[in-house]
């Protein structure tokens, strides 16, 4: 019998091959989960799958922290960081199941009763690929509902090792897909036993999720792309906030949702700002991922996105300025240094393009209005970071309508946290309890009975 950790080094090196399931294999995996649904009937029992679930990640650290490294090109503290964020939302959804009341009491023999919505079918993306699968999963458990997983074709590895090395009792509720033709996906959304469809992605791909014609009412949560600004107003904390700023920006390879399109800076702190960020970018080093010494981040995902990422690269080169740059070590594939360019206040590039890696765009002002005009029309309205000492800056934030919005930190995402956004930036909520709820669906319960003795 092949050993898990031969699993992984196995798959690592292509010596397991990820077919596509064949459209009658979705069907039955379709079907297994409805035949299992009265599994995650009662609240114990989802304890069950949740706890059995969190001991096989704990088991297998090493496995899951080697493929998010190896298949996706985090670094080895990026990776072990994203196999701790995994774990703390199963321990917030079986905090969830301890303390959540899924009947409630009412007036004149009335209930409110919180039941599952179904089968849940959730599509997942490359740049968090465990903790993305993690954070649909547990919630989806939680609230009684079996769940089909289909990840990004550039992390199939990590969906595999799951396929294959899972206990037999999860495999009941928890089904892992492989497709290839996108006819194939469509054709799961209109599985008429499928209830829920959560999707992370790009919002163009989004938008065509959600155009599939179903004969079937169902609902969707789709967490999609954001141009995120962050907002520099003051001078207060100028080297901290650049280099928190600079950290998320380059969190896998800038390839992460919450990462910063383009900073705003007032216009009176302009000499200080370039000249910080561009001492400390040049102490940033993308390099290879495979080496001892680690870089502070790796390669992009692939060849096409690398070429994507360069086409954009030559449009800010003609006709703005590089203001700083990362160190590039030039020894793997695909590495796209960090690239900082001021741009105009109204730009082609920053303001409509989400550019999911580490280019980052500059742009001074000095018109406060004006500003908060312009983040407010915004389109992809999922993230917005604050830095100022001033309280009333700040309080113009509270009539944005962002799904996030971080003052004085670009740390907003937490297990017990809703994130998601508003807009073409997606509709729904992963995280917290308003994530969890949207697996549920409610029943008016009405008793009216005399009973006789």
């Amino acid at each position: 019998m092949i050993s898990i950790n031969n699993t992984t080094d196995n798959l690592i090196n292509n010596l397991i091959k990820v077919l596509p399931d064949k459209p009658a294999q979705l069907d039955k995996k379709v079907f297994d989960l409805e035949k299992n649904t009265k599994l995650l009937n009662e609240i114990y029992d989802r304890k069950k799958y949740l706890l059995t679930l969190k001991k096989f990640i704990v088991k297998n650290k090493k496995n899951f922290v080697k493929i998010i490294n190896l298949e996706v090109f985090k670094t080895i503290d990026e990776s072990v960081g994203e196999y701790n964020y995994a774990l703390e939302f199963i321990d917030y959804a079986l905090q969830i199941l301890k303390d959540y009341k899924f009947e409630i009491s009412s007036k004149n023999n009335r209930k409110i009763l919180k039941k599952s919505s179904g089968i849940v079918f959730a599509i997942t993306p490359y740049n968090d690929p465990l903790a993305g699968m993690i954070r649909k999963i547990a919630p989806a458990l939680a609230a009684g509902s079996p769940i089909i997983v289909k990840t990004s074709s550039y992390n199939l590895k990590i969906c595999k090792f799951f396929d294959i090395c899972l206990p037999n009792e999860l495999k009941k509720v928890l089904k892992f897909v492989f497709i290839k033709n996108k006819k194939n996906i469509s054709k799961l959304i209109k599985n008429e036993k499928v209830k829920l469809v959560t999707f992370t992605g790009s919002t163009e791909i989004g938008l065509k999720l959600n155009s599939i014609q179903t004969k079937h009412f169902q609902k969707k949560i789709l967490e999609l792309g954001g141009i995120n600004y962050a907002i520099i107003n003051d001078k207060s904390n100028l080297n901290s906030i650049i280099q928190e700023i600079l950290i998320r920006k380059i969190k896998a390879a800038g390839q992460a949702c919450s990462s910063i399109n383009k900073v705003f800076v007032n216009i009176s702190i302009k000499k200080d700002f370039e000249a910080i960020i561009k001492k400390q970018s040049q102490k940033i080093i993308c390099g290879s991922i495979y080496n001892k010494d680690q870089p502070d981040f790796g390669p992009v995902i692939s060849i096409k996105h690398f070429k994507f990422l360069s086409k954009l690269m030559k449009k800010l080169l003609n006709k703005n300025k590089l203001i700083g740059h990362s160190i590039n070590l030039k020894n793997t594939d695909n590495l796209f240094s960090l690239q900082i360019y001021q741009v105009s206040f109204n730009d082609d590039i920053f303001d409509k393009i989400e550019t999911f890696g580490p280019l980052l765009g500059v742009s001074y002002y000095s018109d406060e209005k004006k500003l908060f005009n312009k983040i407010s029309s915004s389109k992809y309205s999922l993230v917005c970071y604050f830095f100022s000492k001033s309280k009333k800056f700040i309080n113009l934030t509270k009539k944005l309508n962002f799904g996030s919005i971080g003052i004085n930190t670009t740390k907003i995402q937490s297990p017990a946290s809703p994130t998601g956004g508003n807009n073409l930036s997606g509709i729904g909520r992963e995280g917290g309890i308003w994530g969890f709820e949207e697996f549920l669906s409610t029943v008016n319960y009405v008793n009216k009975s005399k009973w006789k003795k």
